[in-house]
């Protein structure tokens, strides 16, 4: 039940004209000069009247309907609401205003009516009926406005009994009513008292919350404190093994790192002791906020400094524990080392005397690490590490040993499958007198390849990578200038087989643009065609130099000459050159089709411009519309000239345009002229028969009330119900809306039949 109730007024809302202004006349009843008249009656110093015409109710309750119209437009005290359903010949009056419902009681009962509904009903019987009966709608809607205009100042300065909005205000000595009925007589001085009662008790509640969470912080710190000094007494602690033992660097980390910790010790303990006094009071805001914060930054630099000894604690543990461990793995791996050193030095018949060194090295490193890691592991550490980089190198070199021995042995080899390569490329693209010396490359890698022997067979492994790079990358770099210098010439001979051919074609298309520009001459303006002449011969001298550049690159891309990289840029030269030649072609050619298109715009504009005429001149024919003289299209000035223009060339187009445009423009303001009265005929046509169906409609309903016994005349009744559909009673009887005291919100609502 609770969901259908709440559903119904979105029922009735749907159904509601949208609001239009003052005056919403969705029954077309009102003139526009009659609406705007009311519309500037509606806003007056008191109220602001609202007014909708509709043609029926459907079967709706007046006064419902009328209560839905008030509440879904959001209107509010001052605003009054006139319904009008011309159909059913109902209206009714709904607003919400004590003072206006008081007022109208009075006004009744001074006529000897009732009040409530009545009066409202009495009101549209007396001010709204006989305009209506008249058919003068818009008399009787300005009639009531008046009549509740003047019923409402009556009372202005009177003591009907009526406040403001539901107030109460009795004469100058009164007490001033709020919106929501309350008295707003409350003493200043009470509200005031209350208001800083509060913000004190706002006050102390702060100060209260604030001053003890700021105490427990301080707690919470002093207790993060007391961990710091666990944590710094467990550093010490672990450090007592090493102290008395260890020398040399490892001694030096450790006596740094106590005396640093003992001074932190002594600051903390300092810092727990000023704590463990009394904190200041709660309500001393400011005193614990710079306790904590004094607190917190002295906690902040304990804590990292604490952090960066225990790191260091670390690395000596480590060293301790770890640096045996490689020592022991050092001296293990030695003999396998020794053992393939002896092995390469067998399989290649080289000294390797650097390696043999650098073994000799290590192995004093090992020895030196191995004597200090009892007293000094850290230093022990730092040899341990250089050793083990050495170790490593050696493996390295070891392993390139093999690599680089295979590698000069091969060389011959490599050489000769490069050089015979080379050779090949060369004679497959013609390309015996190149600029480039592969060859040359070729020489510097095997000189290369004989300077690596040295360093190989003593053990120099850097010298020996080094130069096998640079011998690779002379072999790579040999063929890659080869097969650069036949790929473009590869591209030169396409390219150049490409020019040619193009120059026929441009060359034709020039000659065609000439043959055009000479017709032309004889079509159009001067004007019109000396910029594309002037680019036609700018183009076609720049293509005859660029003709005359052929030869030269034909000789340069040829195997006598081998010219390739100049052969390369002269061909894209010309490549661009005809790009461009190409373009400022198509630009003249097109611009010579634009001309023609400008012409035959003309001639189509001048020939259809008759049927335009003919064509609105049967339209008004055709609509019964006789113009008061008939629009003769020779008569134009305009037409004259274009005629007598375009019979003749050759042709000015910027002049011929001009007279064109305003030749189109008067055609289109009689086109458009004429549609304005088919237009204007048509909605008087319209309005005829609106204004014959509502004649009808109203006889008829007249004819069904004079049936029954009714009609409009009688006189007036001072009950609040409805009289029209029952036998007897006299016209203009109340429609009976309800009392201001009920409804909805205190809405008051009156309604009558006409």
């Amino acid at each position: 039940m609770i969901l259908s109730l709440l559903w119904i007024p979105g029922v009735y809302a749907a159904d509601i004209p949208a609001q239009q202004g003052a005056i919403t006349d969705e029954a077309r009843l009102l003139t526009a000069k009659e609406a705007d008249n009311l519309t500037r009656m509606a806003t007056t110093d008191r109220y602001t009247f609202h007014v909708l015409t509709i043609d029926s109710l459907n079967g709706n309750n007046s006064s419902s309907y009328a209560a839905d119209v008030y509440d879904t437009w959001g209107l509010k005290t001052r605003d009054i609401l006139l319904l009008i359903a011309y159909g059913d010949q109902q209206t009714e009056i709904s607003f919400i205003n004590r003072d206006l419902q008081n007022a109208l009681d009075t006004w009744s009962k001074k006529q000897g009516g009732a009040t409530g509904s009545a009066a409202i009903s009495k009101v549209l019987e007396t001010y709204f009926n006989p305009y209506a009966r008249d058919g003068d709608i818009a008399g009787g809607i300005g009639s009531v406005i008046q009549e509740l205009q003047a019923i409402g100042n009556s009372t202005q300065n009177g003591t009907t009994g009526g406040g403001t909005a539901g107030g109460v205000q009795t004469g100058t000595g009164g007490v001033s009513g709020s919106s929501d009925g309350t008295r707003s007589g409350f003493p200043l001085l009470t509200l005031a008292a209350v208001v800083a009662g509060a913000a004190l008790l706002l006050l102390l509640l702060y100060v209260l919350i604030t001053g003890m969470r700021r105490r427990q912080g301080l707690v919470k710190q002093q207790e993060q404190l007391a961990d710091l000094l666990v944590r710094a007494n467990r550093a010490l602690e672990s450090l007592q093994p090493f102290q008395g033992i260890v020398q040399g660097k490892t001694g030096e980390l450790v006596e740094g790192i106590s005396k640093r910790l003992t001074s932190r010790l002594v600051e903390i303990s300092a810092l727990q002791t000023a704590g463990q006094g009394p904190l200041p009071p709660f309500y001393r805001l400011s005193a614990l906020k710079a306790a904590a914060e004094e607190l917190q930054r002295a906690e902040g630099e304990f804590r990292v400094s604490l952090e960066e000894e225990e790191k260091n604690i670390a690395v000596i543990s480590d060293a301790d524990r770890n640096v045996k461990q490689q020592i022991t793995e050092l001296k293990e791996d030695a003999p396998e080392l020794e053992g393939q050193l002896q092995q390469a030095a067998q399989e290649t018949g080289y000294t390797l005397q650097e390696i043999a060194e650098d073994l000799q090295e290590l192995a004093e490193e090992t020895a030196k690490a191995d004597q200090l890691e009892l007293f000094d592991p850290i230093a022990a550490q730092e040899i341990t590490e250089e050793a083990q980089e050495r170790q490593e190198q050696i493996e390295q070199d070891l392993q390139d040993v093999d690599a680089f021995h295979d590698k000069l042995q091969a060389f011959p080899g490599v050489l000769a499958a490069t050089r015979s390569r080379i050779a090949g490329l060369i004679d497959q693209h013609s390309l015996h007198n190149m600029k480039v010396k592969p060859y040359d490359s070729l020489e510097q890698a095997s000189a290369a390849a004989s300077s690596m022997e040295a360093p190989l067979h003593s053990g120099d492994m850097d010298e020996v990578r080094r130069t096998g790079a640079a011998l690779d990358a002379l072999l790579a770099e040999a063929v890659a200038m080869t097969e650069r210098q036949a790929m473009i010439r590869q591209n030169n001979l396409r390219d150049l087989e490409t020019v040619r051919s193009k120059w026929g074609t441009l060359t034709q298309q020039r000659n065609d643009l000439q043959s055009r520009l000479a017709g032309a001459k004889n079509r159009f303006a001067r004007q019109h065609l000396d910029s594309l002449e002037q680019l036609l011969e700018k183009t076609g001298g720049a293509l005859r130099q660029g003709a005359a550049e052929v030869p030269q690159i034909e000789t340069w891309t040829s195997d006598a000459r081998g010219e390739y990289d100049k052969a390369r840029s002269g061909l894209d030269g010309l490549l661009a050159l005809q790009d461009e030649t190409e373009g400022s072609f198509n630009s003249i050619s097109g611009s010579l089709d634009a001309l023609e298109e400008r012409l035959d715009s003309l001639r189509r504009l001048f020939s259809e411009g008759q049927s335009r005429v003919d064509a609105a001149h049967n339209l008004l024919h055709s609509r019964g519309i006789a113009s008061q003289s008939r629009f003769q299209l020779s008569l134009l000035p305009e037409y004259g000239e274009l005629e007598q223009r375009l019979s003749s060339s050759p042709y000015d187009l910027d002049e011929l345009e001009s007279t064109g445009r305003s030749y189109a423009s008067q055609i289109s303001s009689f086109v458009e002229e004429a549609n304005r009265l088919v237009r204007q005929k048509e909605e008087a046509e319209r309005a005829a028969r609106l204004a014959m169906m509502r004649e009808q409609q109203r006889r008829e309903q007249a004819r069904r009330r004079n049936s029954s016994g009714g009609g409009f005349g009688g006189g007036r009744s001072s009950g609040g119900s409805s009289w029209g559909g029952g036998g007897g009673g006299g016209g203009g009887r109340s429609s009976g809306g309800s009392s201001w005291g009920g409804g909805k919100s205190g809405r008051s609502s009156g309604g009558s039949k006409w």
